[in-house]
Order: C-alpha cells, then structure tokens, then sequence
C-alpha cells in the first residue's frame, strides 16, 4: 500500500501502533497514537507498559502471545482523559509480529462507545419506565380490584365502558340484601365489633354474588346493592340474582353452624326485581359510580325490605323469567310506599338444577 495513502487511512481512521521487542521496549510507532497516548516524551526504547498502564500485570499475557499460545489479546473501551479534556474510548489490540515482536493496535471507538452507552443509558431508562408503567398498573388493578367492581373495573381497562356521566337503558336484576335486627345488635356491640361483624356478613354476600356472575354496585350501611345482565350480558340473569339470593341464605346459615361467639347471629332479607333500568355512571362531575336507576331499582329496594329474616322475595318480573324451575309462593299483594298498586311478589325456596346450592344445603 501507498505510504501516503496508509497515512490517510490511519488518519482518518484514528488508529495508531506501537512495535515492541520481546521485553515491551518500543522499537516503532506511528499512525494516530499520540491521539491516544498523551506522552510527549515517547521514544525508541520507552516501555510499552509504562505507556499503557492497563497492560501492567500482563506480562504472561503478553508473553504467551509471543510464544504463540494466544492468538492476540484484547481490551475493549479503554478510556482517555486527554490534557485538553477531551474524553476517548480505545480498542487496544496486541498481535504477534515478526522477528518476535509484538504489534499494539490503538483504534479510537469514541463514537461507538459514546453511542453505546447513550443506548445502554435508553435501555436501563426504558426498563425503569417499564417498572414503574408495571408498578402503576398494579395499583391501578388493587383500586379497581376493592374500589370498583371487578367487573365494571375490567370493562374500564378494555374500553368496553367510558367513564363519563351516564347511562343506558337495559333490562336488568336487581338484588338487594339487607341484614335484620343490625341497628339493635350494633347497639350492644364495640366499634371493632360491629365493623367486624359487618366485615363477615358482607362477604359473605358478596362471594354469594360474584359466584353466580352479580356485580356488587353498593354498600348502603349493612345492605348489599347488585345487578345482573350489566355491564356484561347475561341471558340467564334472573335465574342467577335468585340462584345468587338463596346462596346468600345458605352461606349464612353454614356460617351460623360454626360462628365466633363474639359476632352475634343475624340474617339476611333478600329482594329482587327485573325490569328496565337506567345502567351506568351516575353522580356529579367529581365522582362518578356505576349504578342503576330508576323503577325496576325501588321495587327491589322494597321487596328486600318486606323480606323477612331467611327469606328470599322476588318481583313479578323475576317470576316470568322462571316459573318454570322455581319453587315459590306467591304472597298477598302488598302496597308499597311510592307505589299507587299493589304488588305481587313471590317467595322462593328452591331453584331446579342448582347442584352447588344442593352441594351446600346437604352441609346443614
């Protein structure tokens, strides 16, 4: 190659050498390697070592490359802090050279290295925004998981239901379940207590719901709220508000059989209806919750009332949806408050082809 043109090259390359003996004096250097060696007084006969300091304790290294046991020896991104502060990256390459010499090779990798790192540095910030986007989504999922039904929670995170202010129309069951004699209990109970108490009783209503597909729309004190057939479809919600209702009756009674003493005895009323309904976000610009309103919601809210302690009372609307594998009792017509007629509502006491409910009754 030309003298002038491999000049060029190491140039524009910045890459520099150094020829050492078989004891790392320097017998020839050239190219760029004052780019990397800062070192004014470089001559025949200085020490490689000295040059390069990384190379110290390699003698063996350095020897076996001369002896042929190693091919070459390599240290990647070296870095260089020159007098005028400019920061280099180095590639120092050590090969075997004639007459028992070695060849130190000094590539500038600053562009490389910097380029590098700037990814390395993207990456590590990428997987801490992954972490944090992870942690985030975790407590999101624990709010929606005990702030929000489940349901209603999942609707959200799939953008099947928007959280704005209102609702649409649908036919729905409504279930309410209402604890009776909690006002007189409480009153012979500590705080701790009566929260404890509650702490059962409600969860044992809402397992009974959320094992028969309801969605839990509201605590009102030691009442329970849920729908049926929203925010998902269910063709069967009828049956499932009053396969759902006397689960409730029979979770309770199992948890009487083996209660604490210290939480007293109390029953459950259950009221359902099915009707049309307004379903969706109701409340003020501020606060929103997933509910449902309108007639349909204040005739179960008076049938659970009517209800007595371990019953289970169902509308009329309810009733047409499953007569025919229902066991239940109609009652006298009733006037209810609000309502200008009278009401028929029936009491349930079986459901056909309901094997857990079966399962849990033989237990008692």
């Amino acid at each position: 190659m030309h003298e002038s043109l491999l000049k060029l090259l190491l140039n524009e390359k910045r890459i520099g050498f150094l020829v050492t003996d078989n004891q790392f004096s320097i017998i020839e250097y050239g190219g760029e390697y004052s780019t990397f060696i800062d070192e004014p007084n470089l001559s025949v006969s200085s020490l490689a070592i000295d040059i390069i300091p990384e190379l110290c304790g390699c003698e063996d290294i350095l020897q076996n490359i001369l002896s042929g046991i190693l091919p070459h020896f390599q240290l990647e991104h070296l870095n260089r802090t020159l007098s005028n502060g400019e920061l280099l990256y180095i590639d120092l390459t050590i090969l075997a050279h004639e007459q028992s010499h070695l060849l130190i090779i000094l590539a500038d990798t600053t562009i490389v290295a910097k380029a590098q790192q700037t990814l390395t540095q993207q990456r590590n910030e990428l997987s801490l925004t992954r972490h944090s986007l992870i942690e985030t989504n975790q407590r999101i999922e624990y709010i929606l998981q005990y702030y929000v039904p489940r349901e209603v929670g999942k609707a959200l995170m799939e953008d099947r239901l928007v959280p704005k202010l209102g609702g649409e129309e649908r036919e729905i069951t409504i279930l309410f379940a209402d604890l009776r004699n909690y006002t007189s209990t409480s009153e012979m109970l500590t705080p701790n207590q009566t929260i404890e108490m509650l702490h059962v009783y409600l969860d044992i209503a809402t397992t009974a719901i959320a094992e028969s597909g309801g969605v839990v729309v509201n605590f009102i004190g030691d009442a329970v709220m849920a729908i049926f057939n929203a925010p998902n479809e269910q063709l069967d919600h009828a049956y499932l508000a009053t396969q759902a209702g006397l689960t409730i009756l029979t979770m309770a009674a199992l948890y009487q059989k083996e209660r604490d003493e210290d939480i007293p005895p109390l029953y459950f009323g259950v009221g359902i209806n099915t009707g049309k309904a307004i379903i969706g976000n109701i409340g003020a610009q501020w606060h929103y919750q997933y509910t449902a309103i309108g007639d349909t919601v204040n005739v179960a809210s008076r049938i659970c009332s009517h209800a007595r302690p371990n019953e289970v009372l169902i509308g009329v609307g309810t009733y047409e949806y499953i007569k025919n594998i229902v066991t239940a009792l109609p009652l006298p017509p009733t006037k209810f408050k609000g309502k200008s007629q009278e009401i028929t509502v029936y009491q349930v006491t079986a459901l056909e082809s309901d094997t857990l409910l079966e399962n849990m009754q033989e237990k008692l």
